[in-house]
């Protein structure tokens, strides 16, 4: 953008210009930053594909995305890492490479692969955001359990799915890293829960603090972060009624402030004191 007076952004030879409502930003300062996610959830949803609208945002995620890696911060994540750690099927490889509890998996776009290796019930999840527009709303697509031979797989062939052994979960737990710090807190599980407990409101109020998390739970959130090179996670597990973990999925940009108060003001804390270190 460019209003005639100088306004808007400048990428050339000898270096790049920002300047927003007057204000010029020096992409050269050093200083230190914390990118949560790239834009809002909501970001492009609706906008037809083709259109100009399209187009220019496509644009701008290319600019901006390439002022973001060459600014220089000191991230608590680094962007190229953010972006690579959004990966669901780099998530799954980096949880197996090393021996990170998780539930046999596959990706395809098969009924026929899911009937073949499967025999109990799965659960069928999305490989990308699980949201999209419908009549002007905004629709989520939950993890939903179903049997292999279940017509609706028949769907799979229009885009691939991430297809999971059913895990019944005693209690959902969500882990939360800052560096090599870990907090858990958990949500116990009722038989006729969904699969999925963000169907649920109420639940993302029921979260409880756990102080005696498991080793497993704890040095594999922390292995797991560190090999995506993610300076905070909030995580995903469940616990079975026999007390095993699973790590299900890690969010580079997840929500936290919903868990128990104790555990949002130390990690709102974590990231300050990081952000102070690296700054």
């Amino acid at each position: 953008m460019d209003d005639g007076d100088g306004s808007g952004l400048v990428i050339g030879d000898t270096g790049c210009l920002v300047n927003a409502e007057g204000e010029s930003i020096d992409l050269d300062r050093p200083r230190a930053g914390w990118l949560r996610r790239f834009h809002r959830a909501d970001w492009g949803l609706g906008v037809e594909t083709g259109s100009v609208e399209a187009l220019e945002l496509g644009t701008w995620h290319s600019a901006y995305s390439w002022l973001i890696d060459a600014a220089n911060v000191s991230w608590v994540t680094e962007p190229r890492a953010l972006r690579g750690a959004e990966s669901k099927l780099t998530q799954w490889r980096t949880a197996r490479t090393l021996g990170v509890p998780y539930p046999r998996t596959m990706v395809t776009t098969s009924r026929g692969a899911v009937v073949a290796a499967f025999s109990e019930e799965v659960v069928v999840k999305p490989l990308g955001t699980g949201q999209f527009v419908a009549a002007g709303d905004v629709k989520t697509v939950y993890a939903e359990p179903m049997m292999p031979d279940d017509d609706r797989l028949r769907a799979l062939s229009s885009a691939p799915f991430i297809i999971q052994e059913r895990l019944h979960a005693s209690r959902h737990l969500r882990v939360v890293t800052v560096g090599d710090r870990v907090w858990a807190a958990a949500l116990d599980v009722q038989a006729s829960a969904p699969a999925d407990w963000r169907q649920s409101s109420a639940n993302h109020s029921n979260f409880n603090e756990v102080n005696d998390v498991s080793p497993i739970v704890r040095d594999g959130a922390v292995a797991v972060a560190r090999e995506l090179g993610l300076g905070y996670t909030s995580q995903d597990w469940i616990q079975e009624p026999g007390g095993k973990t699973f790590l299900i999925d890690v969010n580079p940009a997840g929500q936290w402030l919903f868990l128990p108060r104790v555990i949002g003001t130390a990690v709102a804390e974590a990231i300050a004191d990081l952000l102070l270190v690296t700054s």
